[in-house]
């Protein structure tokens, strides 16, 4: 049987909670508010004081972590303010130095902090967060969540001051008792180069090979399947010579358009999504390269019947800046979801659109460092997309992303887009028990010495049911326990047997598919010249 789920009672003083709001945080986090009059710290585990500070600084005295949220988030808009996050110990050190822009606190200021206090969040000299022992205190409290809103929405570079310090607050309350969550992992991808020759535009595989080897980073590139028809031997040498740090996965299949978009029915699209895999494998036969099974969608669309025939055709997990990009993009929101989606799209370390796990990734060329070091914070992997164009002015741009990213994550590593989801799922150590959380549908779980015994939890997203979990090919009931292999490391997979893409007849051909990729090909490879 599964452990009985223990979680912290934060009682919730001086006011209230929007119900959405609360519902949310509840599912990010093992806590359980609790309205309370003042006084009543019996039975709680932490204090959220929304009134005058007096019951913070009482709980504080009682030594329960205790945070008080001086004024309501006012939804009335004033002029961007410049909040800067110090590099104070007591801060995750993922959020150091960070620079946000939220209007919603141009006005705000925080609680007079007591002495010895360490400043966490300042505007200028006015402080806005502050931590001094059990003892916090913050100028915001985050307003009722929309219907249509995310937690993730709160929590951007341009909104986040309210929010931030009650999830930080509330990630120290739980820090004994919460799911560990995946290593720091980081990557680069690149859209559309093939191997048909050394280069492709401003990509020099030999160079970019010499290069990732020295600096210690990934590259993948995202290569589309019709082009696999042959490749240049030195091309592939160059892949080869990289020693794992260049891959190759799938994007799109012919590359024309938004074709992963324009799939309105799942039969459609698993004809579709069979004829890539069938052109990667004979690439595969031919060549000794593997690609990987991660779906890149081209332009960045890709329908909700395209994710579903992905899934049953076997592809581990897909990679897009959206999880939910059918929907579009809208006005004011960092992520579009559906109405049924739960309230914590976009906050785990690795999403889950309609059973398939989804990498979310960012722009190499204008990333936002703010962006990045939320994304750190939420344990995300931090995918860095990009053209060959990127590489313009040289592979430095590459060194100096990779420096931004080990200043903001410590000991990352970096891996192909298969590596990061096969290593995408939290844990929890339980004597020798470690129960395991899967995010990814294939995984390889790592086994700490000294453990006996595994259990599996349902991956933790809401709107679809708990798929199959085979260990190491053998069906396992979620919450059975099951005894822990003598070696250090244990195959995972979820869901059904993926269909045999090889029965699949192939889509309607569209006769000017390959007309355009050859002439985007050519415009790419052509770039360099031009430019001269």
């Amino acid at each position: 049987m599964s452990a009985p789920s223990e979680r912290r009672a934060v009682g919730v003083f001086g006011g209230e909670q929007g119900p959405r709001l609360t519902a949310a945080l509840e599912l990010a986090f093992p806590v359980e508010f609790l309205p309370r009059g003042s006084g009543e710290l019996r039975g709680l585990d932490a204090v959220v004081d929304l009134g005058g500070g007096e019951v913070a600084r009482a709980g504080a005295r009682a030594g329960l972590p205790s945070l008080h949220l001086a004024a309501a988030e006012s939804e009335q808009l004033a002029g961007p303010a410049q909040i800067r996050l110090t590099r104070a110990e007591s801060l995750d050190q993922r959020l150091a130095g960070a620079v946000l822009l939220d209007p919603h606190a141009a006005s705000a200021a925080a609680p007079a902090p007591p002495a010895g206090a360490a400043v966490l969040a300042s505007r200028g000299a006015t402080p806005l967060w502050w931590a001094a022992g059990p003892f916090h205190g913050a100028a915001l409290a985050p307003a009722e969540l929309g219907n249509a809103e995310a937690l993730r929405d709160r929590l951007g570079a341009e909104r986040c001051l309210a929010l931030l310090p009650l999830v930080h607050f509330l990630r120290e309350v739980c820090a004994e008792i919460a799911w560990k969550p995946p290593s720091p992992r980081a990557a680069f991808v690149f859209d559309d180069p093939n191997l048909h020759w050394p280069t492709y535009g401003y990509v020099d595989l030999p160079a970019l090979s010499r290069h990732a080897r020295e600096h210690g980073y990934h590259a993948a590139l995202a290569t589309v399947p019709r082009d696999a028809r042959w490749a240049h031997p030195s091309a592939l040498r160059a892949v080869e010579e990289s020693l794992g740090a260049i891959s190759l996965t799938v994007h799109g299949n012919d590359h024309d358009g938004g074709e992963l978009g324009r799939a309105g029915t799942t039969t459609a699209a698993i004809a579709l999504a069979a004829q890539a895999l069938r052109r990667v494998a004979r690439f595969e036969a031919r060549t000794g390269q593997p690609i990987e099974r991660v779906m890149v969608p081209p332009h960045e669309k890709c329908s909700a019947a395209t994710v579903e025939a992905l899934r049953r055709c076997g592809f581990e997990a897909i990679s897009m800046t959206l999880p939910y990009p059918w929907l579009g993009r809208p006005p004011s929101a960092w992520l579009a979801r559906p109405a049924e989606a739960d309230a914590l799209v976009g906050w785990r370390p690795l999403e889950r659109t309609a059973g398939l796990p989804a990498i979310l990734r960012h722009p190499l060329a204008c990333r936002s460092a703010a962006e990045l070091r939320l994304r750190a914070f939420l344990d995300q992997p931090l995918v860095l997309y990009g053209h060959h164009g990127d590489l313009a002015a040289g592979l430095d741009a590459l060194a100096e992303a990779q420096a931004e990213v080990a200043t903001i994550a410590q000991e990352t590593t970096w891996a192909s887009l298969a590596t990061i989801s096969r290593g995408s799922y939290e844990t929890r150590l339980e004597g020798e028990v470690l129960a395991v959380r899967p995010l990814g549908n294939r995984l390889d779980v790592e086994v700490p010495a000294g453990v006996s015994t595994l259990r599996f939890e349902p991956p933790a997203a809401a709107g679809s049911p708990a798929p199959e979990v085979l260990v190491d090919g053998r069906p396992v009931a979620y919450g059975e326990a099951v005894a822990a292999p003598a070696r250090s490391n244990v195959a995972v997979t979820l869901g059904p047997t993926p269909i045999e893409v090889a029965e699949v007849g192939a889509p309607p051909r569209r006769p000017l598919a390959l007309a355009r990729r050859l002439a985007n090909e050519s415009r790419d490879r052509l770039a360099p010249l031009l430019a001269r």
